[in-house]
């Protein structure tokens, strides 16, 4: 059962990695799962998106990720481009999301960059500081961007995508006011 935003975000981690034939076959348990997400946003968005995919073939599904995610770098999940192109700034901003995992103890296992957004939720999934956090939710902030160019070209993502903008926005409000943010797993 799904009982904190954190467990949605382990959820929206496992549905944004390239889809494969084990998430195909979860399906029916992601969406029973997803029945109790925190908040209601998150559960309409998740089974919305498995509808979606049970529509539609494995292969077709992979065709459409990677036509949308790897081919057009105005849709990567790499978020730190859509703040920076490719550029110093960029280098700086990953070097920085590289520390924070450093320091809270937490060793990527795949070859993506620091700001690939499955692994980004998937660290705020299962990191308990807040102090560590921050710098991954002050990232995500950028996101607004990369959900209006999906709109266009896959609606169902940038709708999959619309709860973690917000609460992006609701974390980084927190931290511009000097207060601190929410407990991920309050």
């Amino acid at each position: 059962m799904i009982d904190h935003p954190t467990d949605s975000l382990h959820v929206l981690s496992v549905l944004l990695h390239y889809p494969d034939e084990e998430l195909f076959n979860r399906l029916d348990e992601i969406s029973s799962v997803a029945e109790h997400s925190r908040p209601a946003e998150i559960w309409s968005a998740i089974q919305a998106f498995v509808n979606e995919l049970n529509t539609h073939s494995l292969i077709q599904v992979q065709e459409r990720y990677t036509a949308v995610f790897d081919i057009d770098p105005k849709t990567t999940m790499n978020m730190t481009w859509h703040a920076f192109g490719d550029n110093e700034k960029r280098a700086a901003a990953l070097a920085h999301l590289q520390h924070n995992y450093e320091q809270a103890g937490w060793t990527r296992i795949t070859g993506e960059l620091p700001d690939y957004l499955p692994m980004m939720l998937e660290f705020l999934a299962i990191c308990p500081h807040p102090e560590h956090t921050a710098a991954v939710w002050q990232c995500l902030q950028g996101m607004q961007l990369l959900v209006a160019r999906l709109e266009k070209k896959a609606p169902v993502y940038a709708d999959l995508l619309q709860p973690i903008v917000r609460m992006a926005a609701e974390r980084g409000a927190s931290v511009d006011n000097g207060s601190r943010p929410p407990q991920e797993n309050a």
